[in-house]
């Protein structure tokens, strides 16, 4: 038997009574980078988590990583390997570097490795991050170890959710002062109302997932202010477009989340292409900036039942737009990942 599975479950109670002993999640990420260094051995394990005010990835908590290094850490998301372990939740596997020497390098943080798993860290299908350890030694990690992996990992991403929802609940704010739209824990707790309703009277709903394809370069271009002005008069126009019995929230940095009532997939894609085409067409901020969207697409019950796997299909639709080349729609006749396996099949 593999260490990890001789010690992690005793890790794992330790790591929750420490969870549930605190609001701050710093001391419980280095209790759960500490207990998989001694259960694997590993090289390195680091927590690379997305700072939500640039979305670039940075190192929260490592061991044998460089406090250099770290500091200097700065990686965008990117739609390779990592960007699809954040917005699919699709492990990296890498039992042997040597056989995959370009996947290796795109992965690895400052030292070489034989062998690697990367898993996501997220909440509510919202990505915080992932997970990254690695071993000198050939096949240490594989694909056994990624159901252990993906525990510790879960159990980061409460502690951070713990933590960023005491911060809320000190504010008592539902409502994002940057877009006008609802914050996204209020928004997803309208949003399992509306599942329910639907579930009651067999009615369709659809979830929309939104993402500005020019935001960092708008940040980058004309500065922090200029860019809340385009998330201000961007989300207006998102909510302007909305029927009273619609919902809007913001999703992420640059990420907006919409629920349509009684709308079925058809309807989605008919008024996310409205809204994608209106949003082309307008001019934001006192400089007047195009801008465009991707936009994915989910359907209750066609692309799931339960608002975990809406909107974990509304996000995998709007990495395939992006990756379609932006300002594009997308959505899954079916459930995202029944595509997925026809694929794997063929």
């Amino acid at each position: 038997m593999h260490p990890i599975n001789e010690q992690c479950y005793r890790y794992f109670a330790e790591i929750v009574r420490t969870l549930k002993s605190t609001n701050q999640y710093e001391g419980v990420l280095s209790l759960i980078v500490d207990r998989i260094v001694r259960a694997t051995g590993c090289q390195t394990c680091a927590v690379v988590l997305i700072d939500p005010e640039t979305e670039y990835l940075h190192i929260d908590n490592a061991h044998n990583l460089s406090l250099t290094f770290c500091n200097a850490f700065r990686r965008r998301i990117a739609t390779a390997a990592v960007g699809e372990l954040l917005w699919t939740g699709r492990p990296v596997v890498i039992p042997d570097s040597s056989l995959t020497s370009p996947l290796a390098a795109e992965v690895q943080l400052e030292h070489p490795f034989a062998s690697c798993i990367c898993v996501q860290i997220a909440v509510d299908q919202q990505t915080l991050g992932y997970l990254h350890v690695d071993s000198l030694t050939p096949s240490a990690f594989g694909p056994d170890e990624v159901e252990h992996l993906q525990m510790f990992a879960d159990i980061a991403g409460l502690a951070l959710a713990k933590a960023r929802l005491y911060e809320e609940n000190l504010r008592l704010d539902r409502m994002d002062r940057e877009t006008g739209l609802e914050k996204y824990v209020p928004f997803l707790e309208r949003l399992r109302a509306g599942m329910g309703r639907a579930e009651e009277f067999s009615e369709n709903f659809a979830v929309i997932l939104l993402d500005i394809d020019n935001f960092k370069n708008t940040v980058n271009t004309y500065g922090y202010d200029t860019s809340r002005v385009l998330l201000k008069e961007m989300g207006a126009l998102v909510k302007s477009s909305l029927r009273p019995i619609d919902a809007a929230g913001r999703y992420g940095f640059d990420e907006f989340i919409v629920m349509l009532a009684n709308t079925g997939l058809e309807g989605g894609i008919e008024f996310a292409n409205r809204l994608r085409l209106l949003i082309a067409a307008h001019h934001f901020t006192q400089h007047a900036l195009a801008s465009t969207v991707s936009i994915g697409i989910a359907a209750f019950p066609r692309n799931g039942t339960s608002p975990d796997a809406l909107i974990l299909t509304a996000k995998n639709a709007l990495f395939e737009a992006q990756r379609s080349g932006r300002n594009v729609v997308f959505s899954y006749k079916s459930e995202w990942y029944a595509r997925a396996a026809e694929r794997e099949g063929a």
